[in-house]
């Protein structure tokens, strides 16, 4: 699926925090102006350098939803749009 444009402006989608990145980003919401994961990814990784791994695309080091869904389900690098719900999720173990 290809991303929405307008005067050939993308539109933002909203990236949601879970866990202790709420308090790295000060925020449970921000938005990015992104076409695919990656991008959105790249642009928060001045806070978090995890997000991406050596190739680029989102590491295992999270879960990424898409509108809930994994976005694995989208392909490597999947398109996002506005409207769709970006949600990064930390993976914690215990021990």
């Amino acid at each position: 699926m290809q991303p929405l444009e307008v005067l050939g402006c993308s539109f933002l989608p909203k990236i949601q925090f879970v866990g202790h990145l709420k308090e790295v980003f000060g925020s449970d919401f921000i938005e990015v102006k992104a076409e695919r994961l990656s991008e959105a990814l790249k642009d928060l990784s001045f806070k978090v350098t995890d997000f991406l791994d050596l190739d680029g695309k989102p590491s295992g080091k999270y879960i990424f939803l898409i509108n809930g869904a994994d976005s694995s389900l989208y392909g490597d690098d999947p398109y996002i749009n506005e409207g769709d719900v970006v949600t990064i999720v930390p993976i914690s173990h215990g021990g």
